[in-house]
């Protein structure tokens, strides 16, 4: 009898571990938001692996570029395709390090909401009212220490670092990244 009361003792105690262990993700997506829309840097730098998000930021770039680049060269549609494809990943790079901080991000979304109608920016840059955090609904765990939650078109990943949280990884879909491109790229021209 003694047996079967430690057994379930045990079970009962892994599954508040587990559990806990699934909730703290979602405590952190809450907090990371909560960051995020206050323009918190102290906060964000707690919250993001801001030299890991970085370089998944500049890959994704490099990528859009590259293949933009052969595409405007296999259509002669830009005599500077060869040029773009050279320069723009190391632009974009040093673009990437100087505003992907705690501080730059902070900025731009205290800043944004201090001039909320301004539509003549050259770049759009959404405003936490924009973000729809409710659609962060594709959730699942791609291993025990890191999960990935997201949109249709926007992806976070998080791995868990000592007993915390933090965000590593951010993934645009091409077809978003594209068009936001020509959006900017009209209202610009």
């Amino acid at each position: 009898m003694k047996k079967i009361f430690i057994v379930i003792g045990v079970l009962l105690v892994l599954a508040v571990a587990v559990a806990g262990y699934i909730a703290s993700s979602f405590f952190y997506v809450s907090s990371l938001k909560s960051a995020f829309l206050a323009g918190d840097s102290d906060k964000l730098s707690n919250l993001v692996d801001f030299s890991a998000l970085r370089e998944s930021i500049k890959e994704q770039l490099t990528v859009l570029i590259t293949e933009q680049s052969k595409a405007n060269a296999d259509s002669n549609q830009s005599p500077f395709a060869a040029l773009t494809a050279f320069v723009g990943p190391a632009f974009l790079n040093r673009a990437v390090d100087m505003y992907c901080t705690p501080e730059s991000i902070a900025g731009f979304v205290k800043k944004n909401n201090q001039v909320k109608n301004n539509s003549h920016s050259f770049i759009k840059i959404p405003s936490p009212s924009d973000l729809d955090w409710s659609k962060l609904r594709h959730f699942s765990f791609t291993g025990p220490t890191s999960f990935r939650i997201g949109t249709d078109h926007i992806t976070l990943f998080a791995r868990l670092e000592g007993f915390a949280w933090k965000l590593y990884r951010l993934e645009v879909s091409q077809d978003f990244l594209e068009e936001s491109v020509k959006e900017n790229t009209s209202e610009g021209g």
